[in-house]
């Protein structure tokens, strides 16, 4: 049978990739087994109430569970939740960051479907969050192009999310990998949603292949679009004994829970067009992956390649902004190292400290400065050679965007109308655009380290205050 030749790639995340029941079961049970014990209830009692917490937030995975499972309302108005369950929490994380990993041969064989120029494309009924910090936890942000998830929950009433987050913001956000959401409500098996996804990313429907370890969420939903299904039968779960109680306090509709039961005991009346049975890399058996043709899906309609172009430009601004503050970053940072450095020097002139090197005396802060100089030209070059260049990019791209979409979206010319005024700053009459800015703040940061430098080397030490003094000078000469 002739490979399926492809140049969209389609994903599903959970169980497909990585093992996502395996990391939802060991953060998962630990706290339920602690709210069992805390309230002395049936476990029939207990996960009705955690379902119904789980189906008006949506997800499987709620961080705030304690804080809203009416079983435990007794428990909050005697003090702080998570004091209670601190323990349980600790062991929800460990089990957590232990099972978060990705299936064997998936991270080399996206890269190899990456580097063939093909669209790679995430869908997964995970919230936004979650998702986004997996993929940045697994390294592929950037090696898939878009993911689309549902939008986040609402934060429980006095939680805000900076009081969560112990990090900076680009660690929990994708920087690269466009993230859109689904329709609110809308889970799988959904056609009408992979459909609007396949037009959204200008992909043909019939050089595309969607891979997902359901039958009855991936497969068949990719099957009535009429796209190349391939089903992930490494990451099959469901006949797993503890898969039970994901059942019971699932999100999922009970018409979805027994819907796929009787799939997984009855079996289907379909066979998937592909199976990857024990790997990911089996999917190059399947498909030749080509580089993805931009025209062929190409999206015509005006109004929708407007909207289109506008979120576009807003994450090309996203990155400007990003790559921006990495700028100021290292530049801060040059000046505490070589600041701290330049202290050092003043600390050894004071003390007299002084290095022979090949019979001539020296001062010892002679070496501090060079190191001082050699750091300080190497933030010069990754600062304007690296990250500058990252920045000019994106900022080219976005004034591309905006010369073609001026006439149809009002007031989008934000990056031209920085970059205009970014030309025009003179200093000393001399006109100076960004990257001359930039060379003239590094230059002058070498000078002064050569003005440090020149100093040292003529200028002679003090011995310390507190030294030994030579009590000869003092003796009064004797008379004859």
């Amino acid at each position: 049978m002739p490979r399926k030749v492809v140049d969209t790639l389609i994903l599903d995340l959970d169980n497909t990739l990585f093992d996502w029941f395996a990391v939802w079961y060991a953060s998962f049970e630990p706290v339920y087994r602690e709210i069992l014990k805390q309230t002395n209830r049936t476990e029939a009692e207990i996960q009705a109430d955690i379902r119904k917490v789980h189906q008006t937030r949506r997800t499987s995975e709620y961080t705030f569970l304690l804080e809203e499972i009416e079983a435990l309302s007794d428990l909050r108005q005697r003090g702080d939740i998570r004091k209670t369950f601190r323990e349980s929490i600790e062991l929800s994380r460990q089990g957590r960051d232990l099972n978060l990993k990705l299936y064997p041969s998936v991270f080399r064989s996206l890269w190899r479907i990456k580097d063939q120029g093909t669209k790679i494309v995430a869908y997964t009924e995970s919230m936004a969050f979650y998702s986004a910090y997996r993929l940045k936890r697994f390294g592929l942000d950037g090696v898939i192009d878009v993911m689309f998830s549902p939008e986040d929950h609402d934060m429980p009433n006095g939680v805000s999310v900076d009081s969560m987050r112990k990090l900076p913001e680009e660690f929990y956000e994708l920087q690269v990998t466009e993230s859109r959401h689904t329709p609110t409500g809308e889970l799988k098996p959904n056609p009408r949603v992979l459909l609007d996804i396949v037009k959204a990313v200008g992909a043909k429907v019939d050089r595309c292949a969607y891979v997902g370890d359901s039958l009855f969420k991936d497969v068949a939903m990719a099957r009535d679009v009429g796209i190349f299904d391939i089903h992930a039968k490494y990451g099959e779960s469901q006949r797993r004994p503890e898969y039970d109680l994901l059942r019971q306090v699932s999100h999922w509709t009970e018409a979805d829970v027994q819907r796929e039961k009787a799939i997984v005991e009855k079996g289907h009346d379909f066979e998937p067009s592909a199976v990857l049975t024990d790997s990911f890399a089996e999917i190059f058996i399947h498909c030749a992956f080509e580089s993805f043709d931009h025209k062929a899906g190409a999206i015509v309609d005006d109004k929708t390649a407007t909207q289109f172009a506008l979120e576009t430009w807003k994450k090309t601004v996203d990155v400007q902004q990003h790559f921006n503050d990495l700028e100021m970053r290292i530049r801060n940072f040059a000046i505490t190292v070589v600041g701290a450095l330049i202290a050092s020097v003043g600390f050894t002139y004071q003390q007299g400290l002084q290095a022979d090197v090949f019979g001539v005396r020296i001062s010892a802060g002679v070496g501090l400065v060079l190191a001082a100089g050699f750091a300080w030209l190497a933030f010069f070059f990754m600062d304007r050679y690296w990250y500058h260049i990252f920045l000019r990019g994106a900022v080219k791209h976005a004034s591309a965007i905006e010369k073609e979409f001026a006439d149809r979206i009002p007031g989008i010319g934000l990056g031209m109308t920085i970059s205009q005024m970014s030309g025009d700053v003179k200093i000393l009459c001399w006109k100076t655009n960004s990257e001359r800015r930039l060379t003239i703040f590094y230059a002058a940061g070498l000078a002064m380290l050569g003005i440090v430098l020149l100093t040292l080397l003529i200028a002679q030490p003090h011995l310390p205050s507190d030294s030994p003094r030579d009590t000869r000078l003092l003796e009064e000469p004797k008379r004859s």
